[in-house]
């Protein structure tokens, strides 16, 4: 399980960064997460591509990937580049039968901005969804 524990280090290194950006700048508490992205699949591969991603205190975005009966989970870190930010997370699926719930996250000195519930369907290696999300 090394990958859950490295995964929960970077997650608190960035709340950790965040939360002191907000105590150096309390004006940034204002600052909001903007931007969209879209899943595919295809051969058993998912392709989560950001775009327009945007914060004047962005800290990073990752992607959660869970499959729906919990038999397969990892967290992916996204690369970001441009501004608006951009950036590619791809991953080759254990099993091309299963179906997966993608969860984009984006952290900013604001918190976390995330979807959850329904706005992220699964996806099965024929579909594909689009979502927009801001904080």
């Amino acid at each position: 399980m090394k990958t859950t524990r490295k995964s929960t280090a970077r997650v608190g290194a960035v709340a950790g960064f965040a939360a002191l950006a907000l105590l150096a700048n309390p004006a940034v508490g204002s600052a909001a997460v903007a931007g969209s992205f879209h899943a595919t699949t295809s051969d058993g591969v998912i392709e989560v591509t950001f775009t327009g991603i945007s914060s004047p205190t962005l800290v990073g975005c990752y992607v959660d990937v869970v499959e729906t009966y919990g038999r397969f989970e990892t967290r992916g870190d996204v690369a970001l580049t441009g501004d608006p930010g951009s950036g590619t997370y791809r991953l080759t699926v254990p099993n091309k039968s299963w179906t997966y719930f993608v969860e984009p996250t984006c952290v900013d000195a604001d918190g976390v901005t995330s979807l959850s519930g329904t706005d992220h369907p699964p996806l099965d290696l024929a579909g594909s969804a689009a979502m927009l999300f801001s904080s």
